[in-house]
């Protein structure tokens, strides 16, 4: 008799996350992971202005389908459960829950809509809710505060951070969600630190996969590109003289650049004398004659770097210490796992006095796996969420961050002097973060950021489909000018995909149309989802 099975599910904001568990030994069966998610959006807030404009119930339906697609993809014989884990914004999206109250940062608003307070304690609920079997379980971590909910609790428990002091946790993804731990209280926060870290947004970017520069490695002749091949797996690329110019064509040829891998560039330039934000001398840094980063990548990748490190210092201002006091740093997350901490430090994504880095992979789906293998360890995490002195800062809302990331876009969009930078920090008590940092001590949980993949991995793209009709004489400028090729037209119709669309964060489609007549979000009268087969990539397990 097959043995029971369980889903564990990560719904992050750049992806989905499934693995297949046998429930009687708590063994990974099988992983499958779907490279991006499902809603329209480069970042969380560009997901809650789809559901707000096009309705919860429309944007559920994108979820709840991408979840079956993987949970069919991991071919289970005997479901007894679903363990699913991510921020509240997903999770209630999931559910079919109010999320409006994480959409509005006024007090105002939220009145005006007559949106109240919300409770998301962990739960567990039948599977029909979802489309499953009513006998399968549904189990639902809680939240610990408004928008710090499962995924950031998950982050602090799987990561050791809970056990330690004077320390940062943080999950380097397109809404960084991060922790500050002193003595007995922790301040939260959650920084939209955009998708240049995932590799989107970026000229040349593409998410981690086969053909994907992932890093660059000093050497005598300038830099050796690092690039993922057929297998995941890293192999030498071209070599890169920053300061010449000068390529030499060898090894496997890149096809993109991913987030690690603007963390290498935008560390190598700097170092070099290549990069001085916000310009790169020669205008672009030349990978292949195709693949190249350029001013405006350099500007996007400095609005996420900006981000993180303004979230850090204001959780430390709000704590009342000093950098200098923050001894370890808790990575988490694909970027987190994959990064080298030494160029994340140098270009602001660690704080400079951090002795110790430990990278601890992906914590959400883990939690998820834990809960699905122990059920009743809900009511104990239920407990902790109460226990938990969490003080949650409101980046929206702060002072303290709305000033240092006015320094942040100013250093790295408008070339600002990192003397006035430093002025700054001073005031905040916070003088010398800007110095050379330290050479921390590097413990890494494992070289996957998902630490057990099972006996396969299969690797999805989303091909989820809204096909619509708009009153205008199709004369497809907007599908032309899709910087994303995420719209298309058939036999007149069109159709967006979703996993590619970026949302409110392009908005082209509507801006170039010489009509006036295309709206993005114009699916009230028509809504239909379609999936195209989706493209795979099945191997043994390997990194990301």
């Amino acid at each position: 008799m097959t043995a029971e099975q369980a889903v564990a599910l990560d719904i992050g904001t750049s992806g989905l996350r499934g693995q297949l568990v046998n429930l009687e030994n708590g063994q990974v069966i099988r992983t499958c992971i779907m490279n991006r998610n499902p809603i329209p959006g480069a970042n969380i807030m560009d997901h809650l202005s789809f559901a707000l404009e096009c309705g919860g119930d429309k944007t559920r339906r994108l979820l709840v389908s991408t979840v079956h697609d993987i949970i069919e993809r991991l071919k289970p014989e005997h479901l007894s459960r679903i363990a699913v884990c991510g921020n509240p914004i997903q999770l209630s999206l999931l559910e079919g829950k109010e999320f409006r109250d994480l959409a509005y940062a006024g007090e105002s608003k939220l009145k005006e809509e007559n949106i109240g307070p919300v409770d998301r304690p962990g739960h567990i609920v039948s599977g029909d809710i979802l489309g499953f079997d009513s006998g399968v379980e549904i189990i639902i971590p809680p939240a610990v505060r408004h928008e710090i909910g499962a995924d950031a609790l998950a982050m602090m428990i799987e990561s050791g951070f809970l056990e330690d002091d004077f320390c940062l946790v943080t999950d380097y993804g397109t809404n960084a969600e991060m922790a500050l731990k002193v003595g007995d209280t922790v301040y939260t926060g959650s920084a939209a630190a955009g998708p240049a870290l995932e590799g989107q947004q970026i000229g040349s970017g593409m998410l981690a996969g086969p053909g994907a520069l992932s890093d660059l490695c000093r050497c005598p002749q300038g830099w050796r590109a690092k690039v993922l091949d057929s297998r995941m797996e890293v192999q030498d690329g071209p070599m890169i003289n920053m300061r010449s110019g000068m390529i030499h064509k060898e090894g496997v040829v890149p096809k993109g650049i991913t987030g690690t891998g603007v963390i290498a560039l935008v560390h190598a330039g700097i170092m070099d004398g290549r990069m001085s934000p916000p310009k790169i001398t020669g205008d672009s840094i030349d990978i292949t004659r195709n693949i190249r980063f350029t001013n405006e990548d350099l500007a996007e990748a400095g609005k996420a770097l900006g981000a993180i490190r303004a979230g850090h210092l204001t959780l430390m201002i709000e704590a009342g210490v000093s950098h200098k006091d923050i001894h370890t740093m808790y990575m988490a997350g694909a970027s987190g796992t994959y990064v080298d901490p030494i160029k994340a430090m140098s270009v602001g994504m660690v704080p400079p006095s951090v002795i110790n880095v430990v990278q601890v992979g992906n914590t959400s789906l883990q939690l998820a796996k834990d809960i699905a293998i122990k059920p009743d360890e809900i009511d104990s995490l239920n407990v902790l969420r109460k226990e938990l002195l969490a003080k949650h800062i409101m980046f929206a809302k702060s002072s303290v961050f709305s000033d240092l990331y006015s320094y942040e876009l100013a250093v790295w969009t408008e070339g600002m002097d990192t003397y006035r930078y430093s002025r700054k920090l001073a005031e905040y008590d916070q003088s010398g973060y800007l110095g050379t940092p330290l050479k921390p001590t590097i413990r890494k949980v494992s070289d996957l950021d998902i630490i057990d993949t099972g006996e396969s991995l299969e690797m999805l793209d989303t091909k989820i489909e809204i096909r619509g009709t708009w009153n205008c004489s199709r004369c497809g400028i907007c599908v032309r000018l899709c910087p994303e090729k995420a719209l298309n037209m058939d036999n007149g119709r069109f159709i967006v995909n979703t996993g590619m669309c970026l949302g409110t964060a392009c908005m082209r489609c509507v801006e170039n149309c010489p009509e006036g007549a295309f709206a993005l979000w114009n699916t009230k009268n028509e809504f239909h989802i379609s999936k195209r087969p989706n493209e795979t990539v099945t191997a043994e397990p390997f990194p990301l």
